[in-house]
């Protein structure tokens, strides 16, 4: 299938002034299920330099709103364009051990189902071992067998599934050793 091929020329990497085009098409995408937007937290209406700032300071572990812990954003890029986006949170805190765990991460619409999700995982999951992180928790809604899949072929164990009534769904708490 070639919807392998474009995730493994893939490459993970930070966002930079030079992605102004493919963060537009990219963040365009989800204008019909912004819901659907995991891992990527700047405000949907800010400038490139602005977004460029925040995800750099934020992986410092500055500029931070409240509750929030250091992340780093990282993008899957193919031939110029991004495909998907990934957040790795550097620890965790008690609310993110029941809503977000380590990782959180989108598609693009139009390029699910391709491998971009298994590929950019596991290459943030290089990302977590360069941390010294030796397990990464990753939840998901219980209804998205696609991303239960990703977690799974990336070594996640299920952990637990239960109904969270503050969001209304079931969702699944995986962990991953590494």
């Amino acid at each position: 299938q070639g919807g392998g091929i474009l995730a493994t020329k893939g490459l993970l990497l930070s966002l930079d002034l030079c992605h102004r085009h493919a963060l537009e098409v990219f963040l365009k995408e989800f204008d019909a299920k912004p819901e659907e937007l995991h891992g990527y937290f700047c405000d949907r209406d800010s400038s490139i330099e602005a977004a460029v700032y925040l995800l750099a300071a934020w992986s410092r572990g500055e500029e931070l709103k409240r509750g929030r812990v250091p992340c780093s954003t990282f993008f899957w890029e193919v031939d110029e364009q991004l495909l998907g986006v990934i957040n790795l949170r550097h620890y965790l805190t008690p609310e993110l051990r029941e809503h977000g765990g380590h990782i959180g991460y989108a598609v693009a619409p139009s390029c699910r189902r391709k491998g971009v999700a298994k590929a950019m995982l596991s290459a943030v999951l290089e990302e977590c071992r360069s941390r010294s992180l030796s397990r990464v928790l990753l939840t998901c809604d219980g209804e998205n067998r696609a991303s239960s899949r990703t977690i799974e072929v990336n070594g996640g164990v299920l952990e637990r599934e239960a109904w969270v009534e503050a969001r209304r769904h079931t969702q699944r708490w995986y962990w991953i050793d590494l």
